[in-house]
């Protein structure tokens, strides 16, 4: 697998390889470590990471274009002299690294896995004039990818047609990011006294909808709000919440202290802004973690996950964007609990039945045995 940031942590990533691990496959995650300081050798469960450079930070737009450049080389001679059957591109970025491989190891098999939609991501320019060009790029990269590619695997839904109009047929596989029912569990709420709590985890990337939620808090009395989580606007999000006695920035939080947060939540906020990036394509893995937990979410109207929720009956669509609009939405699950409990029930039955890591990481595995037989 190769990975364009240091997979500390990536748990998509590390849930992939670890199943693919205990199906007998023998797996190595090569990790750009931007920052330096990790292990650059790891054993986990049924999988080792190895990292490499260069040294670099994250953003930065075509000026990161240099390095990497770098690292694609240095994947690409570490992937080689492995000698792998399989080289699995984590999104579009390494795709460069596959190609490579491929042209140096003919009978490896290239199998690209799209977490978003890269063209749409905050890491490609989205105004001003480098912005077509690197949509052309993206594409032609994309397609050159596709067309040598055993298998193309994609984790929202709602991205699969752009891939599947490219691919070969039965090349496209769903594998939902969708979370370990054994890890996220329904837990019953303290009680610790505490207000109604909304509880938001994650990458804090888009501080629009975050200081929303934090000003919606100022027009529902009685309701708390709980940041948790690091990225770029980490320092923004804190600056905003400053002096907001409602509202409570953590920072990160290991991976496996997510359910806990959530224990202590009466519902998760999953709502970005539906005009930016791939939103408006994705399904928020929080929503599906707020299932699992019975919990119901709040999501952003415009979306995919806006037609799930209506659907399934499992959280309310609202414009994320709006304060007035997210307060109308907490109030109403506070003030009528056996609705939202109703919602939280659903999304666990649909999690136990459908929307786990159990069944995701089957398909996946299935990949792995009709391009290993093909």
């Amino acid at each position: 697998m190769v990975l364009s940031n240091a997979c500390a942590p990536d748990p998509r990533v590390e849930k992939e390889a670890a199943a693919l691990g205990r199906a007998g496959h023998e797996v190595v995650v090569v990790a750009w470590d931007r920052a330096g300081g990790l292990p650059v050798r790891e054993s986990r469960e049924g999988f080792v990471i190895e990292r490499i450079g260069p040294r670099g930070r994250y953003g930065g737009g075509l000026a990161s274009l240099p390095r990497f450049m770098s690292f694609w080389r240095a994947a690409t001679a570490r992937v080689v002299a492995m000698g792998a059957d399989a080289v699995h591109c984590h999104d579009t970025d390494t795709f460069v690294v596959g190609l490579r491989v491929k042209r140096r190891l003919p009978g490896s098999r290239l199998v690209l896995d799209l977490h978003e939609m890269y063209a749409l991501s905050s890491m490609v320019p989205q105004r001003g004039p480098a912005r077509l060009p690197a949509r052309v790029a993206i594409g032609l990269l994309e397609r050159a990818a596709v067309d040598r590619s055993s298998a193309v695997i994609v984790a929202p839904p709602g991205i699969a047609p752009h891939y599947e109009a490219m691919a070969r047929p039965g090349t496209v596989a769903i594998v939902m990011n969708v979370p370990e029912a054994d890890l996220f569990t329904p837990q019953d709420r303290p009680a610790d006294g505490c207000p109604f709590t909304v509880c938001f985890v994650g990458r804090l990337r888009y501080l629009g909808t975050l200081v929303a939620l934090m000003d919606a808090t100022g027009l529902a009395p009685g309701v708390r709000a709980v940041i948790a989580g690091d990225g770029p606007q980490e320092q923004a999000v804190r600056d905003a919440a400053r002096g907001r006695a409602a509202v409570e920035v953590l920072g990160r939080v290991p991976y496996a202290s997510i359910p806990n947060l959530y224990a202590a939540a009466d519902v998760i906020f999953a709502g970005y802004d539906a005009a930016v990036g791939n939103v408006a394509l994705g399904t928020p893995g929080k929503l599906l973690e707020a299932m699992a937990c019975a919990r119901p979410a709040i999501v952003s109207a415009g979306t995919w996950a806006r037609d799930f929720v209506g659907r399934e009956g499992v959280g309310l669509a609202v414009d994320c964007t709006d304060p007035a609009a997210i307060a109308e939405a907490l109030v109403r699950l506070r003030d009528h609990a056996d609705e939202a409990k109703e919602m939280g029930a659903r999304g666990r039955e649909l999690v136990m039945r459908e929307y786990n890591w159990h069944a995701a990481s089957a398909v996946l595995t299935g990949v792995y045995e009709r391009i290993s037989n093909a």
